[in-house]
């Protein structure tokens, strides 16, 4: 998912963080519940990774928000059950697909991955696998979190659409390849991502985890 585009807005009524997506959602698919479909049908943590393009391209599936994903590996069992070997693997699709789509963000079902996670850019780090992360009260630093419209674009070209969404959000979530829980607070393009992928996945499945 690319986050292209970001501008004001005026004040949002809703409060918190999870009021403003629930709030944004509604707009973006009115009163009926998008289709939601499993990431992986035969219940593995990854589905195969396909053949690269002739371009050189590798197969990621880009979210267009037209559809939220669900699965059984939206559980405490299934986050602990997740070897190192399948994070890594994951880890390193997620570089391809930001790297050579110049993006990021990318969410787990983009890369075959059942388990909700973020992969976020920092510049220390590089790019951060955020598993299940949890949205709690914000942490220091203080950051003053701003309501921006974020123009979310499909980096495939075929589809973009706009969320209300929070400059910064604090979250507390496993941290990829260290099996620990952290608490961090994330600011503009990795606070959206990571909202997104809230969007992404239906309630049911957040209702295992938080």
């Amino acid at each position: 998912m690319a986050l292209r585009t970001e501008m004001p807005t005026a004040g949002v009524s809703a409060t918190g963080v999870a009021s403003l997506l629930v709030a944004a959602t509604t707009r973006m698919w009115g009163n009926t519940p998008p289709p939601v479909v499993k990431v992986n049908t035969d219940g593995s943590f990854l589905s195969p990774w396909e053949e690269y393009e002739e371009d050189g391209s590798p197969p990621c599936k880009f979210y267009n928000a037209t559809y939220q994903y669900t699965g059984a590996l939206c559980s405490h069992f299934a986050l602990a059950r997740m070897g190192q070997a399948t994070q890594q693997e994951a880890l390193n699709r997620a570089l391809s697909c930001a790297a050579y789509h110049e993006t990021d963000c990318i969410l787990s079902p983009e890369i075959g991955l059942s388990v909700p996670a973020a992969f976020v850019y920092d510049p220390e780090d590089g790019l951060r696998m955020v598993i299940a992360p949890k949205l709690v009260d914000v942490v220091e630093p203080v950051v003053e979190a701003e309501d921006r419209l974020v123009e979310l674009r499909d980096p495939d070209g075929k589809r973009h659409t706009q969320l209300e969404m929070k400059t910064a959000v604090s979250v507390e979530y496993l941290q990829g390849g260290a099996r620990r829980m952290s608490v961090d607070t994330f600011n503009h393009t990795a606070a959206y991502c990571i909202q997104m992928l809230r969007v992404a996945f239906d309630k049911s499945c957040w209702a295992e985890i938080d």
